[in-house]
């Protein structure tokens, strides 16, 4: 597991969001209430689809001017984040994780604890690096 470093809030104005991806690198951001329970995530292609629709997974409407789209207030994270991205409990095991993983189609879970507070993320290239390492692969 990798730990979080950075998770924002369902406010995060969408300005802000392309700012971080941009510097911090193109990871995928959970979205976490102030005490740090899972609330959804927010991805580069969630971002680039709010920006250019026709590019977005869940795209359907002509390009905007990126930055009319980034004057535009009350855009946020919560408009544009997964709810339903995929979360382990830090307890479950690597056999699990693959198989969620294979399963949805997706090569990075977020790690949860008990009270669904994010605590990290495992990637499919960890895993790998790990088999690999040792032995099992």
């Amino acid at each position: 597991m990798t730990p979080i470093i950075r998770t924002i809030s369902p406010d995060t104005p969408i300005r802000d969001l392309i700012e971080i991806g941009s510097v911090e690198g193109c990871e995928d951001i959970p979205v976490t209430t102030p005490e740090g329970t899972f609330l959804g995530i927010v991805t580069p292609l969630d971002l680039i689809g709010s920006i250019m629709p026709t590019v977005g997974i869940r795209g359907a409407g002509a390009a905007r001017c990126i930055t009319c789209h980034l004057k535009k207030e009350g855009a946020t994270a919560r408009d544009l984040m997964s709810r339903g991205h995929i979360t382990i409990q830090e307890d479950d095991t690597i056999m699990n994780a693959m198989q969620m993983m294979q399963r949805n189609r997706h090569g990075d879970l977020i790690v949860v604890d008990s009270r669904n507070n994010v605590v990290g993320r495992i990637e499919i290239c960890r895993i790998i690096q790990h088999l690999r390492i040792a032995g099992e692969l």
